[in-house]
């Protein structure tokens, strides 16, 4: 009878532990099966984009916004020359010369041009003119502008959107009141996007043209004394005697007054003392 409860038993055991098995089983695949599809969802959601501004006549800016300057020192002997070579390379290139001017310190030349040229030939030229001389120094700046004019586009844009909606506003209004009051602020809305699109104009102008600003100045002479003229100088040197002598004797004849009013008391003075001393010996 032991027996038999002790096989009853064991098969009962042997049962529990099966279905624990198979219970486990399952919850694990069905575990695994829904991680899958979770993820697969996760991986399905659309990468998000980069936000874009749109408007009615507002054109987004796809490429950076940057303004290039160039300033070049140089030593030339031929200014005229250079200048020449410098207003070519810019009219060859699209360019233009903004300013031109010269001058002279001692007998040395200087003089400063001003150009405008495409961006796109802003380094060419720059290296081009560092041809035309020994150059003394050379710098170049940029400036990336590219928040800046997507702002100014922006509020532009909003405002023209407000403009036409006041344009709207005062056909509809009937009151004389309610029409100067739209029309006032009409003309202060126009007044800032006329200022608006200045601004914007200015910018695209100094990006689409960089500024090169070339100072030129010719070599420092070399020092060469001054030629003599002996016989100049001959003459110099006699008239400077002269002056001497003359100086001495109108010194000579102004102390002599004065010497005879001291020397002579001083003299008679001296005189005395030395009899007395020889009436003692």
């Amino acid at each position: 009878m032991s027996r038999t409860k002790i096989a009853f038993g064991l098969i009962v055991a042997i049962i529990v532990l099966a279905a624990s098995f198979v219970t486990i089983t399952s919850l694990t695949n069905y575990e695994a099966k829904d991680s899958a599809e979770y993820g697969s969802r996760s991986l399905s959601v659309p990468e998000a984009q980069p936000p874009s501004i749109k408007g009615g006549n507002y054109e987004t800016v796809q490429t950076r916004m940057v303004i290039y300057n160039g300033q070049i020192s140089l030593e030339t002997d031929d200014i005229p020359g250079t200048l020449d070579k410098i207003r070519s390379l810019a009219e060859r290139n699209g360019g233009y010369v903004a300013s031109t001017s010269r001058s002279a310190s001692g007998t040395q030349g200087t003089a400063e041009m001003t150009m405008r040229i495409p961006q796109d030939k802003f380094r060419m030229a720059v290296s081009e003119i560092g041809t035309y001389g020994k150059v003394l120094d050379e710098r170049t700046t940029s400036e990336d502008i590219t928040e800046r004019y997507i702002d100014l586009k922006a509020r532009l844009n909003n405002l023209q959107m407000e403009e036409q909606s006041l344009v709207e506003l005062l056909a509809k209004t009937k009151t004389v009141d309610e029409i100067l009051r739209v029309e006032q602020e009409l003309a202060r809305v126009r007044g800032e996007v006329e200022s608006l699109q200045g601004q914007i104009n200015y910018l695209d102008r100094n990006v689409a043209m960089s500024l090169i600003t070339v100072s030129l100045r010719e070599p420092t002479p070399p020092f060469k004394p001054p030629a003599m003229n002996w016989a100049e100088t001959l003459e110099i040197a006699i008239r400077g005697f002269f002056e001497v002598i003359r100086v001495l004797i109108v010194l000579a004849i102004s102390v002599l007054p004065l010497a005879i009013i001291i020397g002579v008391p001083a003299y008679l003075i001296r005189r005395r003392s030395r009899k007395k001393a020889q009436t003692k010996t």
